[in-house]
């Protein structure tokens, strides 16, 4: 839970001085919780609550009871109401030597012969106004006690402009608040670590549930070393609770949550921004309800996106549901000028570029799977690749026909572009579920515009026999 170059510059500086910055919010006191916490095996983590006292920590954050002892909190908070409970730490000041005293006690009380413990003071600024001094003056003499006891310590501040506190101390550590489309995501940013390298300067994370995460690469499926077991499909044909509501479901149990199912008849429209790699956009939103729909069977209509060949789509779905299931309920359409290509793979269907030729090749397909299995279909439309294959006007013009057959007859339409696809406005306002998806260094974050919802982080996990899609909200 904590980033490794900050555990790596405690353990290799030892009595070393951390700055963590950051407005009210950001996560600073659940980091430094936290960060005791994965102390607590040692009993050498002390917590210096100024701001708080102990039972509202205890309050707003319930996992401390069991992570942390009592008697690693020091309630320092110098409100003149009576304590609701009682605490075996608990100091009383008035100025700066007596609170350098209880700090110097509270070290000696926990230091052990194998380890010397690791102080947070939460905040520099609440005991810099209780005795009236300058926030620099306070933090350079707990700094100096803390060397003298050749202790580590953490001294949090909820100021975040550049100040003589980045100077004193050995590391400088902020965290930030921001909004994107209006909505919450946040930043840690590693400013200096004396002595150790920094490989990642920035962590992205979320509080949720009331701790710090933060968040790994998006890993793509191997699928030359993937062994595939498929999993049972989420039903939603008659005689389930979606068929009811008119709804099929997201292909994901998370989702579902999320957004409840999609109405039959919809068109799902996935934005895409940023850095996010390709195989993201088949293996996330836009690829769980076409496994879905391959494991009941349903038929499968698929227009690749640029950079992904169609064999890699067969592929990948063939290591979730088998290859018979891909072979039987899915084709792949791409347009060709070679009148005379080869029909290599029965699952890959070449058409011209010629608009109408390609809506009525999407269309005969639709009624060639109608026909066999009297069932619904789904259809995964890359826009980019059909814009650059048929250009805008020819792109909005098969968008709007296949849509509109799909909102007729009850079907599912999931359509992928970018802002750069000129008709990215044109899919917004046909849409009638839109997600925008945007990756930062490597993490890939999505969230939904209609519905709204918070940004989440996505992810697979690799634990389970089959590799499971999970969101992570960002609270």
């Amino acid at each position: 839970t904590i980033p490794p170059e900050i555990l790596r510059f405690s353990e290799n500086i030892g009595n070393f001085a951390l700055v963590i910055k950051g407005e009210p919010g950001s996560g600073k006191t659940i980091f430094s919780l936290q960060y005791i916490a994965e102390q607590s095996e040692k009993k050498s983590g002390i917590y210096f609550s100024t701001r708080v006292d102990i039972d509202s920590l205890y309050s707003q954050f319930p996992w401390i009871k069991e992570s942390i002892p009592p008697e690693n909190i020091v309630d320092a908070t110098q409100s003149i109401l009576p304590k609701k409970m009682e605490v075996p730490q608990f100091i009383k000041f008035s100025s700066l030597p007596e609170f350098l005293k209880g700090l110097y006690t509270a070290i000696e009380e926990k230091r052990t012969e194998k380890f010397s413990p690791i102080v947070v003071v939460d905040s520099i600024d609440a005991v810099a106004s209780s005795v009236g001094l300058p926030v620099e003056d306070v933090c350079a003499k707990i700094i100096d006690v803390a060397k003298g006891a050749e202790v580590g310590v953490i001294i949090i501040t909820e100021r975040t402009e550049r100040t003589a506190l980045d100077y004193i101390c050995d590391g400088v550590v902020t965290f930030k608040r921001k909004l994107i489309d209006e909505r919450l995501f946040r930043e840690l940013v590693i400013e200096k670590l004396r002595g150790v390298e920094i490989e990642n300067p920035i962590y992205y994370f979320t509080l949720h549930g009331g701790k710090f995460r933060y968040f790994d690469e998006f890993r793509p499926i191997e699928l030359t070393t993937f062994i595939h077991e498929p999993h049972p499909p989420v039903r939603d044909g008659k005689g389930t609770k979606f068929y009811e509501k008119n709804m099929f479901s997201t292909g994901s149990k998370i989702i579902d949550k999320i957004v409840g199912g999609y109405k039959r008849g919809s068109f799902v429209f996935l934005e895409v921004t940023g850095e996010v790699p390709p195989e993201f956009i088949v293996e996330n939103i836009a690829g769980v309800p076409v496994e879905n729909f391959l494991m009941q069977d349903r038929g499968v209509i698929i227009v690749p996106c640029k950079g992904l060949s169609p064999l890699y789509f067969f592929e990948f779905y063939a290591a979730l549901v088998g290859r018979e299931k891909v072979q039987k309920n899915c084709k792949i359409i791409i347009p060709s000028e070679d009148k005379d290509v080869e029909k290599r793979f029965p699952w890959l269907v070449y058409t011209s570029y010629r608009v109408d030729h390609f809506v009525n090749t999407v269309n005969s397909i639709i009624n060639e799977f109608k026909r066999e299995k009297e069932d619904n279909v789904l259809l995964f439309l890359c826009f980019d690749k059909i814009e650059s294959d048929f250009g805008s006007r020819g792109a909005e013009k098969i968008a709007m026909k296949i849509i509109s057959r799909v909102k007729f007859e009850k079907d599912l339409c999931i359509g992928t572009a970018f802002p750069s696809t000129k008709i990215d406005v044109k899919l917004r306002e046909a849409a009638d579920y839109f997600f925008k998806t945007f990756g930062k260094k490597g993490r890939v974050f999505i969230y939904g515009v209609s519905p709204p919802t918070v940004i989440y982080n996505a992810n697979i996990d690799f634990s389970r026999p089959h590799p499971t899609l999970y969101f992570t909200p960002i609270t």
